[in-house]
């Protein structure tokens, strides 16, 4: 991935400009996106608002993305093909839908969970939104 320090610099600026805190790294938040994708593959293994907060990466990312100030930088187009990736890859393995209370107000990716989960998680969606999950060990 061509990925440069100017890119990168820019990113942090963007996300410290949210309030997150120093140390704030593109490439890990595409690395925490792309394990939470993979956790999910397994049959992700929290309660919900642990999913909810793992999530919220990927909300951080699309802050950067709809930055205009990072879309002319080397390495934009590359950071971006690699979270379409990952967000193939989330789209493929989420695929039960859930009744938000403002849709809107969310993006795709808080719309849909995964198909498998732990009990816990499993019984949070079914209490919170009428769904029912495999249960995974």
């Amino acid at each position: 991935m061509g990925i440069g320090t100017e890119f990168l610099q820019a990113y942090e600026r963007v996300q410290l400009a949210t309030g997150r805190r120093e140390g704030v790294s593109a490439l890990r938040d595409l690395a925490s996106w792309r394990g939470f994708v993979n956790a999910c593959a397994a049959g992700y293994d929290d309660v919900f608002p642990e999913y909810v907060f793992d999530i919220g990466v990927r909300d951080d990312i699309e802050r950067a993305l709809a930055d205009e100030s990072l879309r002319g930088l080397p390495g934009f187009a590359d950071f971006s093909a690699a979270v379409q990736t990952v967000d193939e890859r989330f789209r493929e393995i989420a695929t039960v839908g859930i009744q938000l209370a403002d849709p809107e107000a969310l993006a795709w990716w808080h719309h849909v969970i995964p198909p498998r989960g732990s009990e816990e998680f499993a019984e949070d969606v079914r209490r919170w939104f009428g769904v029912t999950i495999e249960v995974v060990d």
